[in-house]
């Protein structure tokens, strides 16, 4: 029974000091687990993000709170934009860190680049940068008017810009 709790004991440090180190000290998520701080090279945000497509997910890093939070979220480069795609299901605890401070920083190919989040309210905008995601993903063609979901569908959109002053965005 003792050799029992202490190999119990030794598998929860092993899984704790992971779990620290994923999150901490990986340089983004490892696997499902949040990672901290993003490493890569800094640079300027293009002029077309549309390049960006070719990835599955788009790396993300908040600093809203206490310690950086790193994340794989589902996104598009639609009119030559960046636009994240949060549904509620698992994009729910970055869009409250979004809420808080809309600063955060996106790395794709090893390079950084600074981004603020602005939300995507209005219901013709969501839904002409949506119509591309739903023929790619489902093969279905978007026509007629346009109306919102119910309540219990939430996916949050936002256009992410570059902070720098003369930008444009």
């Amino acid at each position: 029974m003792r050799k029992a709790a202490l190999a119990l004991v030794a598998l929860l440090l092993l899984l704790g000091g992971g779990f620290a180190w994923a999150r901490l000290l990986a340089g983004g998520p490892v696997g499902p687990i949040p990672g901290g701080r993003l490493h890569g090279e800094p640079a300027a945000a293009p002029a077309d993000w549309s390049f960006a497509n070719r990835e599955p997910y788009l790396l993300v890093e908040s600093d809203a709170w206490t310690l950086p939070w790193s994340g794989r979220v589902w996104f598009l480069a639609h009119e030559g934009r960046l636009h994240l795609l949060l549904p509620s299901f698992f994009g729910d605890g970055l869009k409250r860190r979004l809420d808080d401070d809309p600063r955060l920083r996106v790395e794709i190919d090893g390079q950084v680049y600074e981004q603020v989040a602005v939300p995507v309210r209005d219901d013709a905008a969501l839904a002409d940068l949506l119509a591309p995601v739903v023929r790619r993903q489902f093969a279905i063609e978007i026509e007629g008017s346009v109306r919102r979901v119910g309540q219990g569908a939430n996916l949050w959109a936002y256009r992410l810009e570059d902070p720098s002053p003369g930008s444009g965005g």
